[in-house]
């Protein structure tokens, strides 16, 4: 009887232990973005280097890539200047213990120079854990098309 008490109760809670385990690194990808916004959003570039694995790469909706040295270049730039930030739609779609794929909604508007910045695009973000903290491995973000 005792045997069977033992597996019973691991049985019922472990679902629990895993659920609340999954949801807690949910949040903790969600954390991790939301920061990486903030300090983006304040041109703090010593916050978003902190975020951006050394071989961060992203991938353009024009179809560039740029790598980590050129994305805080550009961030750092005094002709870089964002009016309006919005990001939504953040969804988890896939995951493991170290790597995470997040699809998200990103809405900005600025300028660079005198080029008007009016996007509204779908990002995919790979993160990577890395010391007990996620950091960004690459972004590839696609312009939405209005119809």
């Amino acid at each position: 009887m005792t045997t069977f008490r033992v597996l019973l109760s691991i049985f019922l809670f472990l679902p629990i232990a895993y659920g609340q385990a999954s949801e807690d690194a949910v949040a903790s990808l969600k954390r991790a973005v939301t920061l990486y916004d903030e300090a983006w959003n304040k041109k703090n570039v010593d916050e978003v280097s902190k975020i951006l694995m050394d071989d961060y790469v992203y991938f353009s909706s024009t179809g560039g890539l740029t790598d980590r040295k050129a994305t805080l270049a550009f961030l750092a730039s005094p002709d870089y200047k964002l009016t309006f930030v919005e990001r939504s739609e953040i969804k988890i779609v896939s995951r493991t213990d170290r790597v995470a794929v997040v699809s998200s909604r990103w809405k900005g508007r600025g300028t660079y120079g005198k080029e008007e910045i009016n996007d509204e695009q779908r990002c995919g973000l790979v993160l990577v854990k890395e010391n007990k903290a996620w950091k960004l491995f690459s972004e590839h973000c696609a312009q939405i098309v209005s119809k």
